[in-house]
């Protein structure tokens, strides 16, 4: 890959938490994006391409954005370490653990985890 998330994310991260800190809750501008204009010119461009915050309840919430998403090998890890992320934030901002809805436009499955699929759901391979 010829990108990391956190190097797109790091900073945004930090002003988020310091400006719900400072500012509170009732903003909607706490959403950070992943990736630049640049990134349209990559062979891979970024898959999770909007991280959108809100604290509703006292409780932080994300709201995400995939324009493509790998079922098996990223799905549950890119939910994973978004959900520590989330741990951390309402943490350093001091709110519950909320909750996360994600969208992608593009989630799919390759051919070559068909069988692994499969045999996690318990269906009978060919």
């Amino acid at each position: 890959e010829e990108y990391t998330y956190g190097e797109y994310l790091a900073s945004q991260i930090e002003e988020v938490i310091n400006r719900y800190k400072t500012g509170g809750y009732d903003t909607n501008q706490m959403c950070m994006n992943i990736g630049d204009r640049d990134s349209i010119y990559m062979k891979d461009p970024p898959c999770l391409r909007v991280l959108d915050t809100r604290i509703q309840e006292n409780a932080i919430h994300f709201a995400l954005y995939f324009r493509s998403w790998d079922l098996w090998g990223g799905f549950p890890t890119n939910l994973g370490g978004l959900q520590l992320l989330k741990e951390y934030m309402a943490k350093e901002i001091g709110v519950k653990d909320g909750t996360i809805v994600a969208f992608s436009k593009g989630l799919h499955l390759y051919e070559h985890c068909w069988d692994l699929a499969k045999m996690v759901l318990r269906i009978p391979l060919e």
